[in-house]
């Protein structure tokens, strides 16, 4: 049987009268050695070293097309659908099973916040995130407003989570702002996902009877002829008997074009090849020119380009 403490002192004292031994216990010094919490970053949770190397759209972006059009052959029928897709790559292998982002409205803050679900690239390395449409809206995202995207959920491969100070972001979130919709450019985009292309082949020449590119609303697959430098061709354009016209060229790669005015003897007339908004993957580059009414001949030059194939899709409108 022990002997509790006490019990312990009193019987020692008794014993030992003569050693004035007093009532105070023994002062009991602790082996720091066993210690659990002994060390300066004991209790903190160590932070990824990860961090963003690109993302879609870019950090701070503006502008962003708040949708995409595609086709959605998930049902019965094919559709054309509206989506946003968002991708974040990391500078490491990240934790595939931790998968969730919140999207925020910044412009509105009643607006419910929404939890998006991503995937994961096979290297666990890129989060592609899909933005549907939501219950009250046709479209994913709202035009002229600022959105960011919370990785707070997110982990590296060994658990880590991300430091906001560190992640590449900022404030660690994405964020980015959308601009206003085009029309034109939707539309022009149903063409790219609903209609068969027509198969043109381009003239060598000026003079090798180019086939017509005039007909609006159309998706023209063009195959251009080889040449020293790469591959080229002509295809020629009709203008408005009545109307002068905003001609649109809709195209699927970025081809070098020249529009002359064949009517008028091959007078160089203005065009400007740009980038397009990213909104379908039909649609890439945009060629734009004004053609005068009276039924003009007008002659579109392509190439020289490395591809023997593109497309474009035409439309016109009246001045």
């Amino acid at each position: 049987m022990r002997l509790s403490s006490a019990a312990f002192l009193f019987v020692a004292c008794a014993t030992l009268a003569l050693t004035g031994c007093d009532d105070e216990p023994p002062t009991v010094t602790p082996d720091a050695g066993v210690q659990t919490d002994a060390g300066t970053d004991a209790g903190t949770d160590p932070r990824s070293t990860a961090t963003v190397t690109t993302s879609q759209p870019a950090e701070g972006a503006t502008d962003v097309y708040p949708l995409e059009l595609y086709s959605d052959t998930s049902g019965e029928k094919p559709l054309i659908a509206f989506r946003k897709v968002l991708a974040l790559t990391f500078s490491e292998p990240m934790d595939s099973s931790a998968a969730q982002v919140t999207l925020r409205d910044r412009t509105d803050p009643t607006v419910p916040a929404r939890v998006l679900t991503g995937a994961w690239s096979e290297d666990a390395r890129t989060l592609t995130l899909t933005v549907p449409r939501t219950e009250e809206s046709t479209r994913p995202l709202e035009a002229s407003t600022h959105y960011t995207v919370e990785l707070a959920a997110l982990r590296d491969s060994a658990g880590h989570a991300l430091d906001p100070a560190t992640v590449g972001l900022g404030d660690g979130a994405l964020d980015f702002t959308t601009g206003e919709r085009d029309p034109v450019l939707e539309h022009a985009c149903t063409h790219t996902l609903a209609n068969t292309p027509e198969a043109v082949t381009a003239g060598r020449t000026p003079f090798d009877f180019p086939p017509d590119t005039n007909t609006g609303h159309t998706r023209y697959a063009v195959t251009l002829r080889a040449g020293a430098t790469g591959f080229g061709g002509y295809t020629g354009f009709i203008s408005d008997p009545a109307n002068a016209e905003h001609v649109t060229l809709f195209l699927n790669q970025a081809v070098a074009t020249k529009v002359t005015h064949d009517t008028e003897g091959g007078t160089d007339v203005a065009s400007v090849l740009a980038p397009a908004r990213f909104i379908c993957v039909g649609i890439t580059h945009t060629v734009t020119f004004t053609a005068e009414p009276g039924d003009q001949i007008y002659l579109l030059q392509f190439g020289p380009t490395p591809a023997e194939m593109f497309q474009f899709v035409l439309e016109r409108e009246s001045r």
